[in-house]
């Protein structure tokens, strides 16, 4: 079977997808990726054709996506894949369009709506309308959590028969081991991980190191993550580092020894498809702490393997810092037994592959009916 996957940035498919191309190839899936090419690209090289893609992840600029759209169609034209698989906001609008428009089979995935759906409103008409006409023709549309299938359904981007619920992107188990819980004889160190945007909790984040630290210079507040192309939230985390509010640690290409030295994971986010910072955190067996929101409240029992407070709201979060910080290490170290065996009964990625190859099958089986 000849499969396309159109996705934002190589690294995002390393991140995420990469034991689904894996699962694919070694089936004997012919496999074609388009995407923005980065420090990535050469993971995928001897898996399929590389097809690299003019794409912006965050661009608005109107012109430089519709040459986007026809690049879609010219290689859909070029390829004839008999599948192609979608991921990230302008490949499920775009390159859904030019699948509806070739008559080319299509599976969607919405891992999150993207800052443009909780912005001006302008731009949330817009990008309704973008994925309306790109999830139109979809066999698939897989939705990592239950709040965003919903809002797909409401504001009629998809229909709910298309609708394929998924716990996510899940956690490849043997690649995040349970890692024992630290000591905090030198300290007690909380992490976030996620790009340095403002709605991943930046600004709150900050702010709370600044009130903890007052009483409580031990603890230590580190940061692990990208910049974000058009976010200048960044800077405030450089300057944060500087005068020593928090450690900032750059972009990982891997956060598991991060992971293991940490005490809990945080994250203030106002909205997720569904974090796999807070899965592989959980899954290292670290505490979580995070916004009580669809696709982080998932990752954790709230008072058993984590705690949750109010998003956008510092002083909720400091609540719930301080009261881990009161939490008594035995405890806390039982907290992440708990989060690694939540993770283990309900977010294996090897499970959440195997229902995207069940419902690839399924569509193709469909299409040559």
């Amino acid at each position: 079977m000849r499969i396309l996957i159109a996705i934002n940035q190589a690294r995002v498919l390393y991140d995420f997808k990469r034991e689904l191309v894996e699962a694919l190839y070694e089936r004997g899936d012919e496999l074609f990726f388009s995407f923005e090419e980065d420090f990535r690209t050469s993971a995928f090289a001897d898996k399929g054709t590389i097809v690299p893609t003019p794409i912006e992840p965050r661009g608005l600029n109107p012109l430089k996506d519709l040459k986007l759209c026809r690049f879609y169609r010219k290689a859909l034209k070029k390829l004839r894949p008999d599948l192609v698989l979608t991921f990230t906001v302008k490949p499920n609008a775009y390159c859904g369009r030019a699948c509806r428009a070739t008559r080319t089979p299509y599976v969607a995935t919405i891992s999150g709506l993207g800052t443009a759906f909780y912005g001006a409103e302008w731009k949330r008409r817009v990008a309704t309308a973008l994925y309306r006409s790109g999830l139109k023709g979809a066999a698939r549309v897989f939705a990592q959590n239950d709040a965003i299938a919903r809002r797909l359904v409401d504001e009629r981007m998809a229909r709910a028969e298309q609708i394929v619920a998924t716990r996510g992107s899940g956690v490849n188990l043997e690649r995040f081991e349970y890692v024992d819980y630290p000591s905090d004889a030198d300290g007690t160190r909380l992490l976030f991980i996620g790009r340095l945007m403002r709605d991943k909790g930046v600004v709150e984040l900050i702010e709370c190191a600044r009130r903890i630290r007052k009483t409580r210079p031990d603890v230590v507040f580190q940061t692990v993550g990208a910049t974000e192309r058009g976010c200048d939230v960044h800077y405030l985390a450089y300057n944060a580092a500087n005068v020593g509010l928090v450690e900032y640690l750059g972009y990982q290409e891997d956060v598991r020894e991060a992971l293991g030295a940490a005490h809990a994971v945080v994250l203030p986010s106002y909205h997720e498809g569904l974090s796999n910072a807070l899965l592989e955190g959980a899954a290292t067996g670290r505490p979580i702490l995070a916004s009580k929101i669809p696709g982080c409240a998932e990752t954790f029992d709230e008072g058993e393997s984590g705690f949750g407070f109010e998003p956008r709201d510092v002083d909720s979060l400091v609540a719930a810092v301080e009261r881990f910080l009161a939490t008594p290490w035995e405890r806390r170290r039982e907290m992440g037994r708990r989060g690694r065996a939540k993770i283990e009964r309900e977010f294996s990625r090897a499970e959440v592959v195997a229902q995207y190859l069940r419902e690839i099958d399924a569509v193709v089986a469909e299409t040559r009916r």
